[in-house]
């Protein structure tokens, strides 16, 4: 964990926008910002249905993940089937319309949103931030007319990039040329964007404590997927049952909750299965770190250019070949259980914690010219 802050930096206006707060991270950010002496709000077009905080919401509707969302996506569907054409530009995956029916539905769209935008943009002064952070990549509106203005006023846009945004969806082109600096908390974002940089996932652990355990004769294994398909639920799911016939296990599913809901029903577990299968690998999110924080035992699949690249990572390495085994060995090994478990809260201090990360974003910001340290100090 880096030390303090060098010197008081001049005060700046920093606003975050995202489609949803998805797994509180953007409020973390503004709560940092916030703390270190400058403005922040955060901007979201929905409110996320697992209860992270909100500042400014505009409740739109169509918002990604919401079931409008859904049953558009699903008439979009039928019309052209799941998969989406890419077009590659210097390896980088972007992301167009399919067709001029879907052109349309995104200028309707826009123009449904229209008047709720503008009415938060007076109400709330958001042309005047100096930095307008855009978590996945995405602005106000999808033809960026907002983020065009802003550049013409010599405002500065950062790109971050995180969970599923480029391995699905890619940039959205009109963005991406717009954006002054792209940055990533997932590795294997690195490979997807040519112009990117690697920052750790800001994180409080401040609030959780060592988990409480089950409390009983049975092991408690929790798995909480947002997207079964991309956690390799089905083999997580089915792998676990299978050893519930012959060892004191308990599968405990985490779905469909709030976040306070789901919290507690992990304080409650002893190990704890990120992700495994073809879809995984790729890394981890707050889901994992919320887990070391509690001192759990947390299993992943990483890949090996993952490893090197974070060689002190605490996570057990599984795959859906050795997940069965390294289960069992941590079930029948409390201690390694225990030891794993304070090697994950330790490495998520050193690397994630909020204010170091953030006065690392800091740093990055003066080399660009962006924000400096005040004189007086």
């Amino acid at each position: 964990m880096n030390g303090p802050a060098e010197g008081k930096r001049s005060a700046m206006r920093i606003l975050h926008l995202c489609d949803q707060n998805w797994v509180g991270t953007a409020s973390t950010f503004v709560k940092m910002h916030r703390r270190f002496g400058h403005e922040s709000r955060m901007v979201t077009l929905a409110r996320c249905r697992e209860g992270y905080d909100e500042d400014i919401c505009l409740h739109l509707p169509f918002v990604k993940g919401s079931r409008l969302d859904m049953r558009l996506k699903d008439v979009v569907a039928r019309i052209h089937g799941n998969r989406r054409k890419w077009t590659t530009e210097q390896d980088l995956r972007v992301w167009r319309p399919r067709s001029p029916v879907e052109a349309t539905l995104f200028r309707l769209r826009d123009r449904l949103w229209e008047r709720r935008i503008w009415e938060a943009v007076e109400r709330h002064d958001l042309l005047n931030f100096d930095i307008y952070h855009l978590e996945s990549g995405i602005g106000f509106f999808r033809d960026s007319r907002i983020l065009r203005d802003l550049k013409c006023r010599g405002k500065k846009i950062v790109c971050y990039y995180l969970g599923t945004d480029l391995r699905d969806r890619g940039v959205i082109p009109e963005v991406d040329a717009l954006s002054d600096l792209n940055l990533t908390c997932e590795f294997d974002h690195l490979g997807l964007h040519p112009d990117i940089r690697f920052f750790y996932m800001p994180f409080e652990t401040e609030p959780f404590r060592p988990k409480s355990g089950g409390g009983g004769d049975r092991v408690r294994i929790c798995h909480a997927p947002r997207n079964r398909r991309f956690k390799g639920s089905d083999i997580i799911i089915r792998q676990v049952r299978e050893l519930e016939t012959d060892y004191p296990v308990e599968l405990v599913l985490i779905e469909g909750m709030s976040h306070e809901d789901a919290l507690a029903t992990k304080m409650t577990c002893d190990i704890a299965i990120d992700q495994v299968g073809d879809m995984g690998g790729v890394g981890y999110g707050v889901n994992s770190l919320e887990t070391l924080s509690m001192e759990m035992a947390t299993c992943t699949q990483m890949r090996s250019d993952l490893e090197a690249f974070m060689p002190d990572h605490p996570f057990v390495n599984v795959n859906r070949e050795n997940l069965k085994a390294k289960l069992v060995e941590l079930v029948e090994k409390p201690e390694l259980r225990e030891s794993k478990g304070r090697e994950g809260r330790e490495w998520v201090v050193k690397h994630h914690d909020a204010a170091s990360v953030v006065q690392d974003l800091y740093r990055l910001y003066g080399k660009m010219g962006w924000m400096r340290e005040d004189p007086k100090t």
